[in-house]
């Protein structure tokens, strides 16, 4: 296990673990929340540990300011850690376009997934859908949590309709908030729109990984 958690760090000192990090094959849980790494330092520990840590079970790099300039480099990394169990990038800004480029790279595999956070990261519509869609089906999922974002009430409704066979596994709406700082239906209705246009880029994104 590495645990770094609620640490001043900063991008310079995630960019240094991240040229460290690769030494250590056998971890398995990495807790990387709450420590300043911005984009920068995300994208310097996601591609380390993409050719590190066959076997990472855990990964939590919440609370770091990164947002979708990173998600390329995330979803890089995600994608060849097949015994995920464990996946947290809450409060950061992954809007939709980050919450759903990580959806479409959960869909195939990742059967060992049994929790998923994104709360907090600005989701509208769209990337709920993506994200419930995406990790419904996992046969070992305990709990999906996209509280606190911006998802409208319709929104709300068809991920719930979603998990209603399983809803102790859909976490709290509570403080999801439909008219959230950057809410607006026409931004709502572009992203909808924006989906194929996602799944497009991620599709660049395999080619680029397969190179």
């Amino acid at each position: 296990k590495l645990d770094l958690r609620d640490n001043m760090f900063g991008v310079e000192a995630g960019v240094a673990l991240s040229n460290a990090i690769s030494v250590f094959a056998n971890l398995t849980e990495v807790y990387l929340s709450y420590l300043n790494l911005e984009d920068e330092g995300a994208i310097a520990l996601a591609n380390a540990l993409k050719e590190s840590a066959p076997s990472l079970e855990v990964l939590e790099m919440a609370g770091n300011d990164i947002t979708v300039d990173a998600v390329p480099a995330l979803v890089a990394c995600i994608a060849v850690k097949q015994f995920l169990t464990k996946l947290n990038l809450a409060e950061n800004e992954l809007k939709d376009e980050g919450a759903i480029l990580i959806a479409k790279v959960l869909e195939d595999g990742h059967d060992q997934l049994n929790e998923v956070d994104l709360s907090t990261n600005s989701i509208r519509r769209a990337g709920a859908r993506c994200l419930a869609q995406s990790v419904v089906s996992k046969p070992g999922l305990k709990l999906l949590n996209i509280n606190g974002n911006f998802i409208s009430d319709e929104g709300v409704d068809e991920v719930k309709k979603m998990f209603k066979s399983s809803p102790d596994v859909l976490g709290p709406m509570d403080e999801n908030d439909p008219e959230g700082e950057d809410y607006d239906e026409e931004a709502e209705e572009e992203s909808a729109d924006n989906e194929e246009q996602l799944e497009f880029k991620l599709k660049g994104l395999d080619i680029k990984h397969d190179a």
